[in-house]
């Protein structure tokens, strides 16, 4: 997930021939977003519901799959995926409103039920 992320946020950089130093600080924003979004989707299926998830829930629990849940606790994850948030978002910083729709999909990602 975090390599599919990667590359989607190194892309664009790559192909307006931008320097490596940018195009790696987009590579790790993107990683960030993967491991947000592999964060939501544990989430999802700790508290989740089939019929809001569309697929069943607690599966991760009843596997004995390692998760930062298992790890931090369900609070406390909140809590981490609250401050990679703001990292991720204190990065784009610079790019102003220009990074106002990348913002937008972090809060997307983390609040999605499926």
């Amino acid at each position: 997930t975090g390599k599919l992320f990667s590359f989607c946020c190194a892309a664009p950089l790559i192909l307006k021939k931008k320097n490596k130093k940018e195009i790696q600080k987009f590579e790790n924003i993107g990683l960030e977003i993967g491991l947000l979004f592999q964060v939501a989707d544990d989430l999802i299926d700790y508290k989740g519901s089939l019929s809001a998830a569309g697929k069943k829930t607690g599966k991760d629990k009843k596997k004995g799959k390692a998760t930062l849940i298992n790890l931090l606790g369900y609070k406390d994850t909140i809590e981490y995926a609250d401050a990679l948030i703001l990292k991720i978002n204190n990065r784009l910083k610079k790019y102003g409103s220009n990074s106002k729709n990348l913002s937008e999909t972090l809060k997307y990602i983390i609040n999605r039920k499926k």
